[in-house]
């Protein structure tokens, strides 16, 4: 009967730790996700710039349209909202929120004044390679963070 007990007590124990790996996996891949979306608005704002340079043709297509700014704010958002939150529980480190908070503000905006046309399009690249920039620096703090 004691082993019994003293069975439960250490299999709980075990189910604990299991659990919280499986929410550090979680929220590392959330964060490497919020990176690699960030990287390719980073990439994709800093590319048509020099498209725009360099081959004027080449900026007509899906990466210059403002619909695509717009889908993949949608997947930013909640993305790296669910990776921070997350992190944020596990770690209690405050700090990622502000780079964070920051690279949401410049994309709203970014994305606002591209949908009223109110700002050059090579402008709005800089907003929103400035947003992306931010949120790529949270996630890296959150996700070294998540590790101390």
């Amino acid at each position: 009967m004691l082993y019994h007990y003293a069975f439960d007590a250490i299999g709980f124990s075990m189910s604990a730790i299991v659990q919280a790996r499986e929410c550090e996996a979680s929220v590392s891949f959330l964060d490497r996700l919020g990176i690699g979306i960030s990287a390719l608005c980073l990439v994709q704002c800093l590319a048509v710039p020099l498209a725009l340079i360099f081959a004027p043709l080449a900026s007509v297509g899906l990466f210059s349209h403002e619909a695509f700014h717009l889908v993949l704010l949608a997947v930013i958002v909640p993305v790296g909202a669910l990776a921070y939150t997350l992190g944020f529980l596990r770690h209690r480190n405050a700090r990622m929120w502000i780079p964070a908070a920051i690279g949401f503000a410049l994309l709203v905006v970014a994305a606002v004044l591209e949908q009223g046309h109110w700002l050059h399009p090579v402008a709005i690249a800089f907003v929103t390679s400035a947003g992306g920039a931010a949120l790529i620096v949270a996630h890296v703090m959150n996700m070294r963070s998540g590790r101390a």
